[in-house]
């Protein structure tokens, strides 16, 4: 009886052991039973949503691009370029429609539309050339110039590198020959200092901002940006003469450069005379720009000639004149920005002045007048006030 509850015993206990080694088996061959397994999976699976994720600048990486089908950056614009051309993303506007919204001056549109699509195609090419195109026309003129240099900087085909060079010279040179030639000193130096700072061995750069600075008197600043240079480098040199001769100039004219507000103003025989109008504290003078009469407040402090944006529309704003670019100028009522047209004549007390500089206003800041007349004009004489008989005597410069 003992031998047979022994014997059935082990053979209950024999049936258990072989019953667990089975199961241990099976659970081992499980993909569930293998945390290795799993933590690689899972940290592939990770990296791969993590490369096809935006970057924190925006910008996909490469490795994204890759397994979206194009094997380069180059590639990558590709495919940007067909999103963007036929918006084949619901919602996109297409490279024409964002065209459009540009030459009808609709910038809010554009901005919000560049921004969404820009976020999808971050080195989509012509998205990046309009982009540039919108600054230009809506911040000042050297931070558009930043921005292409910027856009330089990033991996664009040759062919956008070549539009985005020549597009910096042609709107550098435009500006500067136009406030040079105009005698905007100021200007001239907006324009120059943040390119000056940007690209320290651009040798144009460089002797513009100096002129600018000889012109104005700054000396300091004008030997600062010429440390740049050799000491015994002509243009340098050249550019010192200009400041000892301005300096010598403004010596002897110390009293002559300002209008005379008396009677006794000697007037040359040549001397031109034009009746002037007292409305408030101003003196308003007739002029034409183009075709059009305009009303002009006399302003001897203002360095640049100033339009209204009635004026401007009556001019048929960019189809008669020609953009420059956005400065920041000094008003009465603070600093502003605004847009600096080139017009192709102005006339006034007879004479005719061509491709003039004229910084485009607000009504508000214009309520009784067309523009302001600076000195960009009144500069190329010299000029009294006779107040007893509201009149301007006006003798023409030779230089």
């Amino acid at each position: 009886m003992n031998r047979m509850l022994l014997i059935t015993l082990l053979l209950v206990l024999t049936a258990s052991l072989l019953l667990n080694v089975y199961l241990w088996q099976r659970f081992s061959n499980s993909p569930q039973s293998n945390p290795h397994s799993n933590k690689n999976a899972l940290n592939q699976n990770l990296a791969a949503q993590n490369d096809d994720a935006i970057s924190p600048n925006g910008a996909r990486s490469e490795e994204a691009y890759k397994r979206s089908g194009s094997n380069s950056i180059d590639g990558a614009r590709n495919i940007d370029d067909r999103n963007t051309n036929g918006a084949s993303i619901k919602g996109m506007r297409s490279l024409s429609e964002l065209n459009a919204l540009l030459q009808s001056g609709d910038m809010a549109a554009l901005a919000a539309s560049l921004n969404r699509q820009l976020k999808i195609s971050p080195l989509s090419e012509p998205l990046l050339l309009l982009e540039a195109g919108l600054i230009r026309q809506t911040k000042p003129l050297p931070t558009a110039l930043l921005n292409y240099y910027d856009l330089a900087d990033l991996p664009l085909s040759n062919t956008a590198l070549v539009e985005i060079n020549e597009k910096i010279q042609t709107l550098y040179q435009q500006a500067q020959q136009q406030l040079s030639s105009s005698h905007q000193w100021e200007l001239v130096a907006k324009l120059n200092e943040p390119l000056f700072q940007r690209v320290p061995d651009n040798k144009t750069y460089t002797l513009n901002l100096a002129t600018a600075y000889a012109h104005q008197l700054k000396v300091t600043l004008m030997e600062d940006v010429l440390a740049a240079l050799p000491f015994n480098d002509r243009d340098a040199q050249a550019i010192r003469d200009i400041a000892s001769d301005q300096q010598i100039a403004a010596t002897d004219s110390d009293t002559t450069d300002e209008p005379q507000l008396q009677d006794s103003f000697s007037e040359d025989d040549n001397a031109v005379r034009v009746k002037l109008e007292r409305i408030g504290n101003s003196y308003h003078v007739n002029a034409q720009a183009l075709n059009q009469s305009a009303s002009m407040i006399l302003d001897t402090g203002a360095s640049t000639t100033a339009i209204s944006s009635n004026l401007y529309a009556r001019l048929g704003k960019m189809r008669n004149l020609t953009f420059i670019g956005i400065f920041t100028i000094q008003t009465a009522s603070g600093s502003v920005e605004a847009p600096l047209v080139r017009i192709p004549e102005f006339r006034f007390a007879g004479y005719t002045f061509n491709n003039v500089s004229a910084i485009v206003l607000h009504e508000e800041a214009l309520p009784d007048a067309d523009g302001l007349l600076g000195m960009n004009i009144l500069g190329e004489f010299d000029f009294s006030i006779l107040p007893q008989e509201d009149v301007l005597v006006l003798d023409k410069r030779s230089f």
